[in-house]
């Protein structure tokens, strides 16, 4: 699968629509024991639903130049992929941002590469991809379905 087939399966999943989902003027014409069902059925989909997108971000193929997130506990570093080593390896350069408003946590991404800041990644079994050398639980994740700088100001 190569990276443009697994954002496109991921943008396939986004798309569904809820087909459980009624209008306010349908759930009027419901019993109580109707909707119980009907509410039941909606949650059913709606986990089935959160457990599919879930695999297809893990299942996301990186390739140089993707876009990505370093997600430390309450920050994100916006970062690019400059390298796949092997497909379960790959090293990420930070993104040089300009701070906008710093205790609104505004920042603006640019496209040049802060080439002091590479770090490597592993993707581990349960398809996240961790900072080489910590471990899943409480390690720094990388995210490949989006970009995002966010630096907390309470600490």
């Amino acid at each position: 699968m190569t990276t443009k087939e697994s954002f496109a399966a991921l943008e396939a999943i986004k798309a569904e629509k809820n087909p459980y989902q009624l209008t306010p003027e349908e759930w009027r014409t419901f019993t109580p024991e109707q909707k119980d069902a009907r509410y039941k059925q909606q949650r059913e989909w709606e986990e089935e639903h959160d457990k599919r997108w879930r695999q297809a971000v893990f299942a996301i193929v990186p390739e140089v130049g993707l876009p990505c997130t370093i997600k430390y506990f309450s920050d994100y570093r916006a970062a690019t992929v400059t390298r796949i080593i092997s497909p379960s390896r790959i090293e990420v350069t930070h993104n040089q941002v300009e701070c906008i408003d710093y205790y609104a946590g505004t920042y603006e991404i640019l496209p040049e590469l802060d080439t002091d800041s590479v770090d490597v990644f592993t993707k581990r079994r349960n398809g996240l991809w961790v900072k080489q050398g910590h471990m899943v639980r409480g390690g720094v994740k990388l995210l490949l379905h989006y970009q995002r700088h966010y630096i907390d100001p309470s600490f």
